[in-house]
Formats: C-alpha cells, structure tokens, sequence
C-alpha cells in the first residue's frame, strides 16, 4: 500500500475523535510565531482544526487525506492536496504537527514549501523523536517512515536551504484522561500535565524545528 493510499477514509475516522481537541490543545506549539496579519501555511492540516484556532489574516492547508480534505473545506478552509498548487511567496509562516514523518520524500516536500513562503518567513515544524523501545508492527497504523533527533533535525532543513533558529526537544504529551483534564483544569493544568507526561512516557519524543528562508 502506497502513502496516498494508506491515508483514507478509514484513516480519517480513526483519526477524527482526536482531532478536534488536538487543534485546541496543539495551539502553543506555534501561537507564539503567529501575528494578525499572518497568510499561514498549515502543512498535514487534517481536517484543519489547528488552522481554525490560529489568529492570523490568510489561511491555507496541504493535506494528502481527501476525506480529512473534504472535512477542511467544511469548515470553511481553502486546502490543497500538495504545496505546487499553493502560490509561491504567499505564506508569513508555515507551520507542521507531526507530518512531515508520513512522507516519502521529506526533505523534497520542505524544499518546496520553502518557496511559499516569503524571504525573511519562518517555518515552524513539530517532529517525532522515537527511540529503540518502538518495535516494528506490520498493521501500525500510523506509517511513520521517519524520525529525528535535534541534531539531525537542525541538519535537514539546513539542508533543504533553510537558516536553523532553533531546533530542540519539544516535551509535550497529552496525559492521561487529557479531556478531563483540560475542562476541568483549563489551559494551565492542562499545560502542565502534558509537559510532565512528556517528561516520564518515554517512547517517543517531539523536536520543533523553527528556520528562517533566506
């Protein structure tokens, strides 16, 4: 089964209960970059719910999922299957939750997003670090094809031409019963608790990755 083929509709559904609170609670990985008069680039939006909460003028999303496409444009958001379509130099910012990993040709897909956007634009990409506790699982559903440490996140979007600001752990894991814990503990709670889990479950961890086009 090819990555296109793998994404579908019944990926879509698996994904779903999880999505629409994962665009609240995902919301501090990047709010800090973005500006009112923002055009952002949301690459593996899904069905866009990150893309919906973020402040900003302009809005587009790339997602390879028709049916987490189809949903995106539901919510009133123009969505691509693919950056080619997407005009170059428009975006003030590109933004990514754990996507990158699912593609075939990574670093191929960040050189082309780097054209859309602006010079002096950021890109600001949340990554998987996994570890050696992964074992290999036929039927995982997930198909990630690839994972980084900072240092070699650092180094592949140097690669793809980019000037690394920073690229660090990023220690962040919905804990346990997340949803209760966010309604009954708001924001704050929630953030705690979920830098904690992300401290002690130890499987795999996050990168985030922010550069600069030249």
């Amino acid at each position: 089964m090819t990555t296109s083929q793998h994404y579908d509709e019944a990926y879509f559904k698996w994904q779903q209960p999880a999505a629409k609170f994962g665009g609240w609670a995902n919301l501090t990985k990047f709010q800090r970059y973005v500006r009112p008069e923002f055009n952002v680039i949301d690459f593996g939006c899904g069905p866009g719910y990150l893309l919906q909460n973020l402040k900003c003028k302009g809005k587009i999303g790339i997602e390879i999922n028709p049916a987490s496409r189809a949903e995106a444009a539901r919510n009133g958001l123009e969505v691509h299957a693919n950056s080619s379509s997407v005009p170059d130099d428009w975006a003030d910012l590109i933004v990514s939750d754990n996507a990158l990993e699912h593609c075939l040709y990574p670093l191929e897909e960040v050189k082309g997003l780097t054209k859309k956007v602006k010079r002096g634009g950021q890109l600001v990409f949340v990554v998987p670090c996994e570890t050696i506790h992964l074992k290999y699982a036929p039927n995982d559903i997930n198909q990630h094809l690839y994972s980084w440490s900072p240092l070699a996140a650092g180094n592949f979007f140097n690669q793809a031409g980019l000037v690394v600001e920073e690229s660090k752990a990023y220690f962040h894991k919905w804990p346990p019963g997340y949803q209760y814990v966010a309604r009954f503990g708001g924001r704050p709670f929630f953030e705690l608790a979920s830098r904690i889990s992300g401290q002690l479950r130890r499987s795999w961890f996050q990168v985030r990755v922010v550069a600069q086009r030249p």
